[in-house]
């Protein structure tokens, strides 16, 4: 993954394997709208909004992956009702992931591929994943509440630590880890850097140049931009994450190509 040409080539070749992982399109539509937070936010955009984000590589994006809303004034709520929500997201969400990226590994190695069986395999790794991925944001949201001038800092500091485990669920997809041997193989390979590092910077140069139009659609256009949205980044999240799981398959770490047999 050393220009490029290597990094087009993967997305084409994930892109070719559309045809069949297409019916798993549905999930990244479903995860979207789970967040109906960001629902209600981007269909009450008041003016023209124009903005870019900055996606690193996931299990399964969603249409806010590659949407920037408007920032919101400071002042999160944490009540009982929120956080059972919140709650059900994490299990929910990665019950889905988990069948969405085992059933996506499936299709690529051209075997039978059964969502609620590769779900139920891996979901309590995948609940242990995300359930980190939400305390160390709920942490840095508290930071920002106490000091809401550490806000670059704490955006950079979340940048570095997605980027530190992005790897983490696709070790364990495709290689059968646990969680902790998963998350410490993907903090190796980013302390490595190499094509760890170079992937995970063309994702976001990526990721960031299809945020922009769609983000002009999006918070722009109500509920047409919502639907229209929904509809393009779908497929676009598809791609994605098959392309990332190629990536990995292709890059032979541990856990990966050697056991991948074993599943």
């Amino acid at each position: 993954m050393n220009n490029v040409v290597e990094f087009l080539e993967l997305l084409g070749e994930a892109w070719k394997k559309f045809e069949e992982t297409k019916w798993l399109l549905p999930v990244p539509v479903v995860m979207s709208l789970m967040d109906y937070g960001k629902v209600l936010e981007v269909l009450n955009v008041e003016g023209f909004h124009f903005g870019i984000q900055f996606p690193l590589p996931e299990p399964t994006p969603t249409l806010w992956s590659l949407v920037s809303l408007p920032a919101k004034a400071s002042g999160v709520a944490f009540s009982p009702e929120g956080i059972t929500f919140m709650v059900l997201m994490v299990l929910l969400g990665s019950y889905l992931e988990a069948g969405y990226l085992g059933s996506i590994r499936d299709e690529v190695l051209m075997r039978e591929s059964t969502f609620f069986k590769n779900a139920g395999r891996d979901f309590p790794e995948f609940l242990k994943f995300n359930a980190m991925l939400y305390t160390v944001m709920m942490l840095l949201i508290l930071t920002l509440l106490a000091s809401p001038f550490t806000f670059l800092l704490a955006f950079l500091g979340l940048l570095i630590f997605l980027y530190a485990v992005y790897g983490t669920p696709f070790l364990i997809s495709i290689g059968g880890l646990g969680f902790m041997d998963a998350l410490a193989e993907s903090l190796r390979l980013a302390m490595k850097g190499g094509e760890y590092l170079d992937y995970a910077l063309k994702y976001l140069a990526l990721g960031a140049f299809i945020s922009v139009p769609l983000t002009l659609i999006v918070a722009n256009m109500g509920v047409v931009g919502l639907v229209a949205g929904l509809l393009l980044s779908a497929p676009i999240s598809l791609t994605l994450s098959t392309a990332t799981l190629l990536f990995f398959l292709a890059l032979g770490e541990p856990g990966t190509k050697g056991d991948i047999d074993s599943h």
